[in-house]
């Protein structure tokens, strides 16, 4: 599965699977000092939260910063993507 970050032309972020996630995303949290997303899912006993592993590049700082949220988008074969808005939760100290 891969998930790529994408930032729409009137700023809001972006999360694309081209595979059905674990489950329904609650939240995802940005962790500002390691420039790191996490994924939060719904039924947290079921599946363990995924740490996206790809560092977040400099020019998706200030855009991440100003958003309150994230739009998930899954691509599912032979069906309409599934899309939707989750909190985006950041922590750490601001630089």
């Amino acid at each position: 599965m891969n998930i790529e970050l994408g930032v729409l032309h009137d700023g809001r972020i972006t999360l694309v699977s081209d595979a059905p996630l674990p489950d329904i995303v609650r939240r995802v949290e940005y962790y500002r000092d390691q420039r790191l997303f996490q994924l939060v899912y719904k039924e947290q006993d079921k599946n363990e939260d995924k740490l996206l592993e790809c560092e977040i590049p400099d020019n998706f700082a200030d855009p991440i910063e100003k958003s309150p949220n994230v739009i998930i988008f899954s691509i599912f074969p032979d069906m309409d993507p599934l899309g939707y808005k989750v909190p985006l939760i950041k922590v750490g100290a601001l630089y």
